[in-house]
């Protein structure tokens, strides 16, 4: 619940203040929407692309490694060179934002070993991971509030993303779900 929700996170983050960082970094209202739509589709093609090979690693680390380490780079494009790299930050975002998100849902399926407790260990992963999810872009404002910029919220969010990255050394695919205490906190 915790990785999905950090994960989707990011996702609520850029998706709210991408456009508003870029403005107050002077481009246009229009550019900074069209930076966003490109990131957005950028996710589409990336979420479909993990659909495809996804049963090429029975091992799902590798690649939320890869992912993890690229919405990372995207993180930090956005610190260090936000406007010479936009760009880049944006692909680089929405191809690791795009691939998380199914990777995350697929992740929790393969630690359980039957429909029943598929159903309800993904009804309490998606359910929490959207309430932590959901906190993102209010932290992104009440940063923005304080700092008048949105730079530390992109910093707060890579902590996050180096945090998933422990979590995610901890997914083998040997492990599976007791989800009895779930079943029975959600009756």
């Amino acid at each position: 619940m915790i990785f999905f929700g950090i994960g989707t996170g990011a996702y609520t983050l850029v998706l709210a203040w991408l456009p508003p960082f870029y403005t107050q970094l002077g481009w246009s209202a229009a550019h900074s929407g069209l930076l966003l739509g490109g990131l957005t589709l950028t996710e589409v093609v990336a979420g479909l692309a993990i659909s495809a090979v996804i049963d090429r690693f029975p091992d799902r680390r590798k690649l939320l490694y890869v992912v993890l380490l690229l919405l990372l780079a995207g993180l930090i494009l956005l610190l260090i060179a936000p406007v010479s790299m936009a760009i880049p930050a944006a692909l680089l975002l929405g191809v690791s934002i795009g691939a998380l998100f199914p990777l995350s849902l697929i992740i929790t399926m393969d630690h359980v070993s039957n429909v029943r407790n598929a159903g309800s260990l993904m009804g309490f992963v998606q359910g929490g991971g959207y309430i932590i999810a959901s906190t993102m872009p209010f932290l992104g404002g009440a940063i923005r509030e304080n700092f008048a910029s949105l730079a530390q919220a992109w910093l707060v969010m890579a902590a996050g993303v180096i945090f998933l990255l422990i979590l995610a050394s901890r997914f083998s695919p040997d492990t599976k779900v007791d989800t009895t205490s779930i079943r029975l906190a959600t009756k």
